[in-house]
Formats: C-alpha cells, structure tokens, sequence
C-alpha cells in the first residue's frame, strides 16, 4: 500500500481534510490503531475518524470471527443528525483487483445522487459492485480464468451500475 514513513502524512494530514473515506478493514487499523476484532472496536474506529473532521467514514471490507461474509460499517454525521449502516456482503469464490477503487467511485457517486442518503448510497454501492463482480466472475468461467478474464466487467455491466437491482440491503445501527 504505502510506506510506512508516508503514514502519518496520511493519517494526520490527509485525513483531517476528507469529508468521506473508505477504509478497507487494514488501511483502517493502520491509520488509527485499533485492531478491529469486534463491534465496539468498528465504533471505536469510526469515531477515531469523526474526531479527525471525517463527516462520512465506510468501512468497506471488514471481517468478524463471528461470520463468513464480509461486512460493511457506515457513519455518517451530516447537519446535525447521525446515521449509523451495517450491511453483510456475501464473499464471492475469487479474488479481484480493483474493488476498492470501484466502491468508492460508486459511493461517491450515489452520495451525490442522493443528497448524502448514507443507507440508499451504500445499497446501491454495494449491489452494483456485487453485479459487476458476478458478471466478471460468470465471463472468467465461461473463458478460463486469467488476468485478463478476470479484468472487472465495467462496459458489459453499465445497467446495473446506473440502476443496480437491490438485494443485499443495510441495516440501521
């Protein structure tokens, strides 16, 4: 990721200039500290950011000893009021490159389209995501895995990123 002579530019310099981050479950313990085993230290982790002046913080790949999903936490502190999003994403049988930059495009996306809807912006993140992995996960099988069948589907999935179907959905917290 980054050398660890740039992290603390990151974590003190960068961060306080974010309105909305996305965290994977490692570059979150990295940038904070706090080892993520449960609950309480995912809320630990989202009020380290909040201090730091981040509005909106997702933690977008989190793994719990309690689950075989991944898990996504959501908070967000906009004019005045808290919202607070869990949501259990079901792991797909492959590894894929580029996830992350692809949910935070996407996030960001919906954040805008939605006025800052932190629950409606992660569902449909989420789901088009979720698509865009399957259609690429389908295509490798199909073809016979490689790197390049395994490049993510964008072009072939553009209808369920401007409009995913909903079906892995938050939970309030």
């Amino acid at each position: 990721y980054v050398p660890p002579e740039v992290l603390p530019i990151y974590r003190d310099k960068l961060i306080p200039l974010s309105d909305l981050i996305t965290p994977n479950q490692y570059e979150a313990e990295l940038l904070t500290g706090i080892k993520i085993k449960s609950r309480e230290d995912i809320a630990s982790v989202m009020d380290a950011f909040h201090q730091k002046g981040v509005k909106t913080v997702i933690l977008s790949s989190v793994e719990l000893e309690t689950s075989e999903d991944l898990h996504l936490f959501g908070s967000s502190i906009l004019k005045n009021s808290k919202s607070l999003v869990s949501m259990d994403i079901p792991k797909l049988p492959a590894s894929f490159t580029g996830t992350g930059d692809l949910f935070s495009a996407l996030l960001l996306a919906w954040m805008a389209n939605t006025d800052g809807d932190l629950k409606v912006s992660c569902e449909n993140a989420v789901n088009s995501l979720q698509c865009v992995l399957k259609r690429t996960l389908d295509y490798a099988d199909r073809k016979g895995k490689s790197v390049a069948t395994m490049e993510l589907q964008l072009v072939q999935s553009k209808v369920d990123i401007e409009n995913p179907p909903i079906v892995l959905k938050c939970q309030d917290l």
